[in-house]
């Protein structure tokens, strides 16, 4: 069986792998094999080549990351199920590729077997059993686990199942976080030309910013006598394409069909911040960071379930509005390449800890580039958070064919009118706005402004959460 990634993305059906080892994998002549785009998940057709991972002349090895492939849904590492010489590349980065085309010739090495080696002393396996050890990533051989160990983690990420003696030429290639190749790219710096800093010469952001006699560029002097390598004047044209390009299609899409308005509501966020406060504690003792976030999923279901037009869409093929009576919801995720927005599936029927925990591990694998298509599947309805920044409040664009997004925002002091024994008082109280956008074709303005006014109370008296 084949891995999709390192992070053990299998293919979970035995007729899915014979049909990938017979689509992605044909002979063409002696000693020469060709890789077609394998199936990515159900409904799935096509992809964009993001990145080659490779080049004409390289030696490939088993479960090598070969290139880097874009749905509707996620960015998918495509490893390779051979060992062999690339021969030709068939398409270009940017290009949209179909499931089955042409996308790499192999050459065989001379005296080198081509299929991926058996396991050493593995039992027989019954075929019931194929799909539950499947599920097992093969383990390296001691010697390469010793060496793998020595590399630093994010050398390891792209080098398949388990880094091994035998990728030898992607662990050496320049250690950087993908923060910070992001910026090499865009102020035009080789990375191989810099002297990094870090731990075993990992190249930090400073680096990038040191003076020429420090790492061979030629500088510019910046705010406050720092040197910095952006060039003056002209101009740098990149390639739209991967992340970017798919958020433009989202939001072009959402704008196209949905008939959008947002409402604006503001809200005293005092006895959210003291819960939250009383309950980082336990939290932190679990290994669990908590933010606001879990509350107001939870406050967003308890006032779903009574406005349910709200996490409804629109069949437009058959003129149905379509009612979910599933809550799963969708967060925005600011990464290195752009916005994603993976789901919190099932938030009504999980605990406040259990949010925090798989907003915590969703989030980091967002970062690192380690979703899989199944993080995308099945949102409702979606939460953005912009807090964190800054700002008052926006008007969020819809994430289509969705009818309804949530902006939470900053959290901050401020005096307020208040109402304390009979009389009105001037206090200070934590204070926060929530704005929603919502696709007028479906939802109402008063529809949607009596969801506000209930999810508020909640936000306002998180305590009521209790009764739900």
């Amino acid at each position: 069986v084949f891995s999709m990634s390192r992070q053990g993305r299998w293919f979970g059906r035995v007729t899915e792998l014979e049909n990938f080892l017979s689509k992605a994998l044909s002979r063409n002549g002696k000693g020469k094999m060709q890789f077609r785009l394998p199936e990515l998940g159900e409904g799935v057709h096509e992809g964009e080549l993001v990145k080659w991972r490779v080049k004409v002349g390289d030696i490939i090895k088993y479960d090598q990351p070969l290139c880097e492939v874009m749905t509707d849904k996620a960015t998918v590492e495509i490893p390779s199920a051979v060992q062999g010489k690339v021969g030709e590349l068939h398409a270009k980065e940017g290009d949209m590729i179909n499931v089955g085309q042409l996308m790499l010739s192999f050459e065989a090495l001379d005296g080198a077997k081509t299929e991926a080696p058996a396991k050493a002393n593995a039992e027989p396996t019954p075929p019931e059993s194929k799909i539950a050890s499947s599920k097992a990533a093969p383990q390296p051989a001691a010697k390469a686990s010793t060496e793998a160990s020595k590399v630093p983690v994010d050398s390891k990420r792209h080098t398949g199942l388990g880094a091994t003696a035998a990728d030898k030429d992607i662990q050496t290639r320049v250690l950087a976080a993908p923060s910070t190749r992001r910026m090499a790219r865009e102020m035009g710096i080789e990375l191989g030309q810099i002297h990094g800093s870090g731990p075993n010469g990992r190249v930090m952001k400073e680096d990038l910013h040191l003076p020429a006699s420090g790492n061979g560029l030629d500088a510019v002097d910046g705010p406050a006598g720092k040197r910095k390598a952006f060039p003056e004047g002209g101009e740098k044209r990149v390639a739209f394409r991967g992340l970017r390009k798919k958020i433009s299609e989202k939001m072009r899409l959402s704008k196209d069909k949905a008939a959008h308005f947002t409402y604006v509501e503001e809200a005293d966020a005092t006895q959210l911040v003291l819960l939250r406060s009383q309950a980082k504690e336990v939290a932190a003792k679990q290994g669990v960071k908590l933010t606001y976030l879990p509350f107001v999923m939870k406050a967003m279901v308890a006032a779903l379930k009574e406005y349910p037009i709200l996490n409804a869409t629109l069949d437009e093929a058959t003129n149905e509005i379509v009612y979910k009576y599933d809550y799963n919801i969708a967060l925005s995720v600011q990464t290195d390449d752009g916005l994603t927005a993976p789901v919190i599936s099932d938030v009504a029927h999980k605990s406040v800890l259990e949010i925090a925990r798989e907003i915590q591990e969703v989030v980091d694998r967002a970062r690192a580039k380690k979703l899989t298509m199944d993080d995308f599947h099945g949102s409702t309805i979606t939460l953005t958070n912009a807090g964190s920044i800054g700002g008052l409040f926006a008007t969020p664009v819809i994430n289509f064919p969705e009818v309804a997004i949530l902006g939470f925002n900053k959290i901050f002091r401020k005096p307020v009118v208040k109402t304390v024994n009979g009389k009105e008082e001037i206090v200070i109280r934590d204070w926060t706005y929530f704005s929603i956008s919502l696709d007028h074709r479906i939802v109402d303005g008063a529809i949607g402004a009596e969801f506000m006014k209930l999810f508020i109370q909640y936000i306002e008296n998180p305590s009521l959460l209790l009764l739900q």
